[in-house]
């Protein structure tokens, strides 16, 4: 209900205020709306004693009284905010007995993080499958974490993950350990330090090196036609026992091997296998006989030690080439006595004399020219142009410097040079890239089409009309760059 006042009227007694009955009526109407609005109609729910600096209106069961908050009735929402403390003061979370402080991930996710309330241990799961699901090393410097597909732990340093060592893990994961030199280790080797390489690697470890000389074995596998022996041990001996006919001694360091049979060359095979452009043979006795015989046009001949072939028709017809190919098309010889005819182009003129064949390259355009006109070779070749004399420059450009003309009456890279005209006289203009070149009245002003033709970022041709007064000013202007401009006089 509204705010309701008593009316004590203007002075005691003088009859103009509210009546008793009217004064407790709103009396009534106000203890009504506070044991509503403070209780449940019947009793006020609100008691406040002595409240303390700090304290909240709690429930307490009964009624609303003055207490300090020390639990919460649902979750908090803390709404962005912190939870902060003051004084330097610490922020402390206090289960109760054995409960736990989680930290859920999200919404829905579990709590891999928690403070066992058991033993006050910090416990999380913090494994990923893949080297790839690995959070950004630089953002996470000194984060450790396991990959479950390498078996492995890794920790963040320097922007880069770098895996920990482990009782899983071997010796050449060590940076200064390379296990692949001379093709891994082999069994009773040792690592040794290349000081050139910086690293450890697998060597035999009685090489002397380091001042270190023990005994060592001298060989490790000896092999013969049948059969083979390995060393065992430093002091193994290889014993070298004649066969038939063979002898051996040793006298000092020299080791001499003799043959005791007689001397002399028993018979033997004097070939292995003699192959052909068709078919081979193979010896299999010390008497096979090889024989070597003419085919079509081929006779052969031994005289004592001399094995003779001879062509028997050194004079046949042969063809002369087999395929001829040009820029385009090709022909092949179909007989011996094909002809291969060479014949001139555009611009080409073949004269063939006794065994000397002559081609001449004759003046040529891919253009037909027309009585009067003038030839200028672009970048497409010759092309036939105006009937008037023709000049043209090379023309490059920059928005900072201008236009750069190289050619007639300029000087080498003058920018925005002033071009003088002659009238009847053609001038080409090739666009540099990027700065389409428009020849107009004036600067940013209507184009000139009198004897214009061709494109304004590429070639461009202005025939000068006759009937120009000498003197007329027109400019050349980038469409793009209103700053790259020049004069063009008409003379």
């Amino acid at each position: 209900m509204a705010k309701q006042n008593l009316n004590i009227g203007s002075s005691a007694n003088d009859g103009t205020g509210d009546s008793l009955r009217d004064g407790a009526i709103k009396l009534n109407g106000v203890i009504n709306e506070l044991y509503t609005n403070l209780g449940n109609d019947t009793n006020l729910l609100i008691n406040i004693n002595q409240p303390a600096a700090g304290q909240v209106l709690r429930w307490n069961g009964s009624v609303f009284a003055e207490s300090h908050l020390d639990s919460l009735s649902a979750d908090l929402n803390v709404k962005g905010f912190k939870i902060t403390s003051e004084s330097n003061g610490d922020v402390v979370i206090q289960p109760n007995g054995a409960g736990d402080i989680k930290f859920w991930a999200g919404g829905t996710g579990g709590a891999y993080t928690y403070i066992d309330g058991a033993d006050g241990k910090l416990k999380y799961s913090n494994f990923f499958t893949a080297l790839g699901d690995l959070p950004d090393a630089s953002t996470h410097h000194g984060m450790f974490a396991h990959v479950h597909n390498e078996g492995h732990g890794y920790v963040a340093h320097s922007g880069a993950w770098m895996q920990l060592i482990d009782e899983g893990s071997s010796i050449g994961e060590l940076s200064d350990v390379n296990m692949t030199v001379g093709g891994g280790p082999s069994n009773g080797q040792v690592l040794k330090w290349n000081a050139a390489n910086q690293y450890w690697y697998p060597a035999n470890d009685a090489t002397g090196e380091g001042g270190v000389v023990s005994t060592q074995n001298l060989w490790e596998s000896i092999f013969a036609d049948s059969g083979q022996t390995t060393a065992s041990a430093p002091t193994d001996t290889l014993t070298i026992a004649g066969g038939t006919n063979i002898s051996t001694s040793i006298t000092g360091d020299v080791l001499t091997i003799n043959m005791t049979g007689d001397l002399g060359a028993p018979d033997q095979n004097i070939f292995s296998t003699i192959g052909s452009d068709s078919g081979s043979k193979t010896a299999n006795s010390t008497a096979t006989t090889i024989n070597i015989l003419g085919g079509v046009g081929i006779s052969t001949a031994i005289n004592g030690s001399n094995l003779t072939i001879t062509n028997d028709e050194p004079n046949i017809v042969q063809e002369v080439f087999k395929t001829v190919a040009g820029d385009t098309g090709s022909t092949t010889a179909q007989l011996s006595t094909s002809t291969l005819s060479i014949l001139g182009g555009n611009g080409i003129d073949t004269t063939a004399t006794t065994n000397t064949l002559t081609v001449t390259a004759q003046f040529w355009t891919n253009q037909t020219i027309s009585a009067n006109k003038n030839i200028i070779f672009d970048n497409n070749g010759m092309a036939e142009i105006v009937a008037s004399p023709t000049l043209g420059w090379t023309i490059s450009g920059s928005v900072a410097d201008g236009y750069s003309f190289n050619g007639p009456g300029v000087l080498t890279n003058q920018f925005n040079p002033t071009l003088y005209v002659y009238r009847g006289f053609t001038y080409r203009f090739q666009a540099p890239p990027s700065h389409p070149i428009a020849l107009r009245q004036t600067a940013g002003g209507a184009a000139v089409t009198t004897g214009v033709s061709g494109a304004q970022d590429g070639v461009q041709y202005w025939t000068v009309p006759m009937n120009l007064s000498a003197g007329t000013t027109y400019v050349y202007q980038c469409t793009l760059h209103p700053a790259m401009v020049g004069n063009l006089v008409v003379v």
